[in-house]
Formats: C-alpha cells, sequence, structure tokens
C-alpha cells in the first residue's frame, strides 16, 4: 500500500481527493519509527503553542511568516484550532501512520503545516516580539516585517 504513495516509484498513480481508502495499521513500520521523534517534537511544540494562546494577555504577540498580529486578531483565532488535546493510544498511532506515510521530509517547515498549519505561528511576549521585530531590519534601517491592517498591533518600546 505504502508503494502506491511513493511518485518516484514508476506504478504510482495519483488518486483523487478522497478515493484513497485509509491505510490499515502498519504496526509501527520501519517509517513510523524514523518519523517518531520528529513527530513527538511536533506535538510538543502544538502542547507550547495551545498554552500560549490559552494566555493572550501575557502572549500578546503572534507573527506568521513576515505579519505580525495581536494574539486576539481574528486571523490568529481562525488559524488556531478552537481545541486542542494531545492524541495518545491508537489515536496516536493512527496520527503518526498518516504523518510518516504520506511524505518523508520530517524537519521541514513543510512537515509541520502538514500536521497543522497552526504550528507555523510564533505567539510572542512583549519582549520576544521586541527582539523579533529587532532581528527584522533590512540593510537600510526599513522593517521587514508588517503589521496586520485588521488588529493593528503596537510594537512594545523598550
Amino acid at each position: 500500500m505504502t508503494d502506491q504513495l511513493d511518485p518516484w516509484n514508476a506504478g504510482f498513480v495519483e488518486s483523487k481527493k478522497g478515493d484513497r481508502e485509509p491505510e490499515p495499521p502498519c504496526g509501527r513500520c520501519e517509517w513510523c519509527q524514523v518519523a517518531q521523534p520528529a513527530f513527538d517534537n511536533l506535538l510538543d511544540i502544538a502542547d507550547g503553542l495551545w498554552r500560549r494562546f490559552q494566555s493572550p494577555g501575557q502572549n500578546s504577540f503572534t507573527a506568521n511568516g513576515r505579519n505580525l498580529h495581536r494574539t486576539v486578531c481574528t486571523y490568529i483565532r481562525r488559524a488556531m484550532p478552537t481545541e486542542h488535546a494531545r492524541p495518545e493510544g491508537p489515536a496516536y498511532d493512527l496520527a503518526l501512520q498518516k504523518w510518516a506515510h504520506e511524505h518523508h521530509d520530517y524537519n521541514s517547515a513543510c512537515a509541520a503545516r502538514r500536521y497543522s498549519d497552526h504550528l507555523l505561528l510564533d505567539i510572542m511576549t512583549s519582549a520576544e516580539v521586541q527582539e523579533w521585530a529587532a532581528s527584522r531590519v533590512r540593510p537600510r534601517g526599513a522593517p521587514d516585517y508588517r503589521l496586520c491592517k485588521v488588529c493593528r498591533p503596537e510594537l512594545p518600546t523598550a
């Protein structure tokens, strides 16, 4: 079954979305074992982001790429899941299998996005956002980031 997922395989046929039946449980195959440390790291990051998202008073800024938002911005609220629970037991095995068998790049930003888009957000305190903004300055001194036009965050001063 996993050979059908590999586009470099001569027998690969890309199916339409929703056509493919879910894979039967693999019982922690070699791909799952290789991917498990990276997957556990992603889950740790997701847990940390969720904790930070739950305290917007303390972590009041969120960066999404080059854009800076307030954590309570509607754009950020739409990007974050409404609930968060770390998968355990059979749910963990299925989530690991789905993540490990889809692609074999476990360390890039695309790997984080495959689990959930919200893992690319960076939820920060006022001190962290000052460092973030200072590190994003173009050679001539102009900022290399944008402020959200919806929530209009004001950068904290030192």
